[in-house]
């Protein structure tokens, strides 16, 4: 059996992919965050996990945020529509990915670091 060149090149760069992007219990989440609408959100440990807080109006954003089962799960609140929604968090290199989901429903949003 003969394995091509670029078969190996793809199954390396697939499980590169995998090693760089894997979330960790160790991320710090810690800081202040610009969301896409161009409020700021402080994020803050608090016991086992982290807590982010508006920081203009003082509202929590993101309660309860833990590592569980390999992913940054947390519950997220949008303060002017007053609904929440699970959510799922990637740390990317200077900002995270959150991933809201309601139901059937979800929305992809970008925070970046401050």
């Amino acid at each position: 059996m003969v394995i091509s060149k670029s078969f190996l090149v793809i199954l390396f760069l697939m499980l590169m992919k995998t090693a760089v992007f894997s979330q960790r219990a160790t991320n710090d989440f810690s800081g202040k965050w610009k969301t896409e609408e161009g409020g700021i959100i402080e994020i803050s440990r608090k016991e086992l996990g982290f807590i982010g807080v508006g920081v203009l109006k003082k509202f929590v954003v993101l309660k309860d945020l833990q590592f569980k089962d390999g992913k940054w799960v947390s519950e997220m609140t949008n303060p002017t529509k007053k609904q929440t929604a699970n959510c799922e968090l990637l740390v990317e290199v200077n900002r995270i990915k959150i991933i809201a989901r309601k139901g059937i429903f979800s929305k992809t949003i970008y925070w970046t670091k401050l």
